[in-house]
């Protein structure tokens, strides 16, 4: 009898022992992510940097199995007219244990007034947490695409433009 039991409620046993460890994973990854060095905590230091912070809205991906929270990405792959979107952050934190952030890619989106999605990638290299260089690129979304290459002080221009104000190095 006990038998015929276990076969009748072994499907539902299986099921909630996975929704357990989905739930204690899912829990598990969130405190992760929040005591990463190169995560959310480095956004003061991002800011004093004139590098792009992790928005809120944006969640931590595993790129690859390299290392975990090294991708952050919106929920939204495309702005809102009259918005400008950061979409995706790749952080490479520093391999010297004095620091904390070495290099970071972000992707920021706006919709021009013809309906043309045009990106913004900045590249920044970070020396000693205290010392920034940037490069970028603005990028259209048509066909053929047209990338134009950017300095530091064309990415000045372009975040200014972009009222992204905390981002212009002085």
């Amino acid at each position: 009898m006990k038998n015929n039991n276990l076969k009748k409620h072994l499907f539902k046993i299986i099921l909630l022992t996975f929704g357990i460890y989905l739930t204690y994973n899912y829990f598990d990854n969130k405190k992760k992510i929040a005591n990463l060095d190169y995560g959310i905590k480095a956004n003061v230091l991002r800011k004093s940097l004139n590098v792009p912070i992790i928005d809120e809205y944006m969640t931590a991906e595993s790129r690859h199995d390299e290392f975990f929270g090294n991708r952050w990405e919106s929920w939204r792959e495309k702005p809102n007219s009259d918005e400008i979107l950061h979409a995706w952050k790749v952080v490479t934190p520093s391999e010297n244990e004095q620091y904390v952030l070495d290099k970071e890619m972000d992707a920021y989106r706006m919709k021009n007034e013809n309906g043309i999605i045009l990106q913004l990638n900045i590249f920044s290299k970070i020396y000693n947490d205290s010392i920034l260089t940037r490069t970028g690129r603005i990028v259209y979304h048509t066909e053929p695409r047209t990338n134009i290459e950017l300095n530091e002080k064309d990415i000045d221009s372009v975040v200014k433009s972009w009222n992204l104000n905390y981002l212009i190095k002085k």
